[in-house]
C-alpha cells in the first residue's frame, strides 16, 4: 500500500519545508519529503476497517428527535435541560436516545467543573433578545453560597462537516464551538442549545445547593429553570494524575490572527506571543498539558514553566531536537556524541530547578520500529544524565522478546490507540516501561476519537480506558490546526477527509474559545481523579487498624472500593467497545464519590 503522510508527519514536513525555503534548498528537501510520504503509512487515512460490528452499528443508528419534556407556552416556545453528553443538532435531533429534564440536577466535588445545556426551541415566531439571568446557588441548611460568577453561559455554535472516509452518523452542521453570549434572537422553528458550566470552588461548604436560571425574551416572556447541585466533601487536585501531552502549534497562530496594517513586526510578534500564552493557559484549565519543548538552559523558558505550574502543568517535553521536529537528530555517531554535554546540562538544570520528575524528551516519532538510530540516541541521553526520560511514539507496540537491547534506554512507549494489544503492553510493563496512548485520525475501528463527528461519550471515556488498562499518559498531536480553513465555517480542517481532527480550541477575537469536546474531555479527566482519590483512600484504610463497629465499616468500604476501582465490561469492554449509556457512567462516578466521602469520614474519625 502506498503510504500517505500522517498528521504529525505532514506538519513536520511543512515545518521543514519552511526551513528549506530559507536555506534555498527547496527542491532537495521536497524530494526527500515525497519519499518520506511514500514510506509512511498515514494513520487512519483510507485504511481497511477491521471492526465489522462497529460498522454495522453505525449503519443501523438513526438520530433521535428532540422530545421536549415541557409544555409549549402560548407563544409556542419550549425550554428544557439536556446533558453535557447530548449533541443537539440544528434540526432538533440528537445522536443518542435523549434523556431530557425540566431541571438541572448536578453533583460535583470541590475544584470541579460540571456542565449542562439549556435548550430553547422556538415556535412559529422568532424569539427576540434572549437573555439569561443566573442566580447564586444557595445551601438552604447552612446559608453557604456559590457565587453566580462561577456559572458561565455560552452559545453552542455549529460547524459544517464534509463526508469523511470513516463511518459517521451524520454529515452536516455539528455542534462544537462554545461562543461568547451576546444579546441574540432565535429564528422561528429553531432548536438552540446554550452551554452552562458550574465551577465549584475549593473552599465551598459541602451539601445541597439550589438556584435558578431565568430566560427572558424581549424583556417580557420568561421561563425559570431550577438548578440543584450536590457538592461532595472532597477536593479534586489541581494537577492531574493521568499525564497528558497535547501539542499546540504556536507557529500557525498567525494564520487566524494576521498582522494589522499599522502594526510593526515587533508589535505583531508580541501580540502573537501573548495569544499563544493565552491558549496554553486555557489548555491547562482543561487538564491538557502542552508539550512545550522548553530549553532548560533558558531562564525565560524556565520562567514560563513556573508560571504554567500555577495552572496545573506537571508534565512537559524538553529540548529542540526530536519527534516533534521531524526526528531532526544529527546523522552520524560523532555528532550525536557531541550532544552529550548539552543533555547532561539539561539534566542538571532540571534537577536544580526541581523539574526533572515532570519532564520527558520526545525522542522519536513513528517510522520503523527497531531503528538502531533510536537506540543510539536514547543511549546517549541516558549516559549523559540517567534521570532524563526517553519517550517514543509509534503506531504499533514493540515486543521486548524480539530485541530487548533496542528497547533498553526507552522509558516511555506511546502507541496509537487502534494498535492496542494487551499482551504486548503487559510485556513492556514487565520490562519496566511506562505506557502511554495516542489518538490521531479516526481509524473506523470503534475506538474513541476526538474528531468533531463522534458521540460525546468518545471524548469522556478516554481517561476511563487509561485507568482500566493502567495507561499512564495520553498524547494528542495538535489542538489548533487552523491553517487550511476557517474553523468556524468548515470542520474539514485537514487534507485527509477528517472533521475537526487536531482542532479542539477555536480562534476567538481575543484568544481561545473552548469547544464542546474540551468540556467533555475535562469531565473525563476529572472522573480519572475520582478513581485516583478512591485508590488513595483505600490504601489509607489498609494502613490503619480499626476495632469494633469501625472495623466492620472499614471492611465494607474496602470491598466496595475494590469493586468500584475495576472498570467492568458494562462500561469498557475493550478499546473498541464501550458504553454509550450516560447513566451507567454517572452512576459509577457518583458511587465512587460517595465512597470517597465515607472513607474520609472513617479516616478522620476521633482516634484516627
Amino acid at each position: 500500500m502506498i503510504g500517505i503522510l500522517s498528521e504529525r508527519n505532514y506538519i513536520k514536513f511543512m515545518r521543514k519545508l519552511s526551513v528549506a525555503k530559507k536555506n534555498k534548498d527547496r527542491i532537495g528537501f521536497l524530494l526527500a519529503g515525497i519519499l518520506t510520504g511514500f514510506a509512511v503509512t498515514g494513520i487512519g487515512v483510507y485504511i481497511f476497517y477491521n471492526n465489522k460490528k462497529y460498522l454495522e452499528e453505525v449503519k443501523q443508528t438513526t438520530r433521535y428527535d428532540v422530545k421536549a419534556p415541557t409544555v409549549p407556552s402560548k407563544e409556542g416556545f419550549q425550554i428544557f435541560i439536556v446533558s453535557s453528553l447530548d449533541k443537539i443538532f440544528k434540526d432538533g435531533k440528537t445522536l443518542l436516545k435523549p434523556n431530557f429534564s425540566e431541571l438541572a440536577n448536578l453533583s460535583s466535588a470541590k475544584n470541579e467543573y460540571e456542565s449542562f445545556q439549556v435548550v430553547v426551541k422556538s415556535g412559529q415566531e422568532a424569539l427576540k433578545s434572549v437573555q439569561p439571568e443566573i442566580s447564586d446557588l444557595i445551601n438552604a441548611e447552612t446559608g453557604a453560597k456559590i457565587d453566580k460568577g462561577n456559572l458561565t453561559w455560552r452559545v453552542v455554535g455549529y460547524v459544517p462537516t464534509k463526508k469523511p472516509y470513516y463511518p459517521v452518523k451524520y454529515v452536516g452542521f455539528w455542534p462544537d464551538p462554545l461562543l461568547p453570549f451576546n444579546n441574540m434572537d432565535i429564528q422561528p422553528n429553531v432548536t438552540q442549545p446554550f452551554w452552562v458550566t458550574v465551577y465549584v470552588p475549593k473552599d465551598v461548604v459541602p451539601g445541597n445547593y439550589q438556584g435558578t436560571i431565568i430566560v427572558t425574551f424581549e424583556g417580557t416572556h420568561s421561563r425559570e429553570i431550577p438548578i440543584k447541585l450536590h457538592v461532595y466533601d472532597f477536593i479534586l487536585p489541581l494537577e492531574s494524575h493521568l499525564k497528558t501531552a497535547f501539542d499546540f502549534y504556536g507557529h500557525v497562530t498567525h494564520s487566524r490572527y494576521p498582522q494589522e496594517g499599522n502594526e510593526s513586526q515587533e508589535t505583531y510578534q508580541s501580540r502573537i506571543n501573548k495569544l499563544n500564552d493565552k491558549f496554553i493557559i486555557e489548555m491547562l484549565k482543561y487538564r491538557m498539558n502542552p508539550i512545550l519543548n522548553i530549553d532548560p538552559t533558558s531562564e525565560s523558558d524556565l520562567g514560563r514553566v513556573d508560571r504554567y505550574r500555577v495552572f496545573g502543568l506537571n508534565n512537559f517535553a524538553i529540548g529542540k531536537i526530536g519527534g516533534t521536529f521531524n526526528n531532526n537528530w544529527p546523522k552520524n555517531d560523532r555528532e550525536i556524541e557531541n550532544l552529550f554535554d548539552l543533555y547532561r546540562t539539561y539534566g542538571e538544570m532540571l534537577k536544580l530547578n526541581r523539574m526533572l520528575q515532570h519532564t520527558y524528551i520526545y525522542t522519536w516519532d513513528e517510522g520503523e520500529m527497531g531503528n538502531s538510530w533510536v537506540a543510539k540516541i536514547s543511549s546517549m541521553i541516558h549516559r549523559a544524565y540517567p534521570g532524563l526520560k526517553n519517550m517514543v511514539c509509534y503506531q504499533g507496540i514493540w515486543d521486548p522478546d524480539q530485541d530487548p537491547q533496542w528497547l533498553k534506554d526507552i522509558d516511555i512507549w506511546t502507541f496509537q490507540i487502534d494498535k492496542f494489544n494487551e499482551n504486548k503492553i503487559a510485556k513492556l510493563k514487565s520490562a519496566g516501561k511506562e505506557i502511554w496512548m495516542y489518538i490521531s485520525g479516526p481509524g473506523g475501528t470503534g475506538s474513541p476519537n476526538l474528531a468533531i463527528d463522534f458521540d460525546s461519550m468518545d471524548y469522556r471515556i478516554i481517561p476511563w480506558m487509561c485507568w482500566k488498562y493502567d495507561i499512564k499518559g495520553f498524547l494528542y498531536w495538535c489542538v489548533n490546526w487552523w491553517p487550511l480553513v476557517n474553523p468556524f465555517k468548515s470542520a474539514a480542517n485537514t487534507k485527509w477527509e477528517q472533521n475537526g481532527n487536531g482542532l479542539l480550541f477555536y480562534p476567538g477575537a481575543n484568544g481561545p474559545l473552548d469547544s464542546l469536546r474540551t468540556e467533555v474531555f475535562r469531565d473525563g479527566m476529572e472522573d480519572y481523579e475520582y478513581f485516583y482519590l478512591l485508590k488513595e483512600g483505600r490504601q489509607s484504610l489498609l494502613s490503619k487498624t480499626f476495632v469494633g463497629e469501625e472495623e466492620s465499616k472499614a471492611k465494607g468500604l474496602l470491598r466496595k472500593s475494590e469493586q468500584l476501582l475495576e472498570i467492568d465490561q458494562s462500561i469498557v469492554n475493550s478499546i473498541f467497545e464501550f458504553t454509550k449509556n450516560e447513566k451507567i457512567l454517572k452512576d459509577r462516578r457518583n458511587d465512587i464519590a460517595q465512597t470517597i466521602v465515607e472513607i474520609n469520614k472513617l479516616l478522620t474519625a476521633p482516634g484516627h
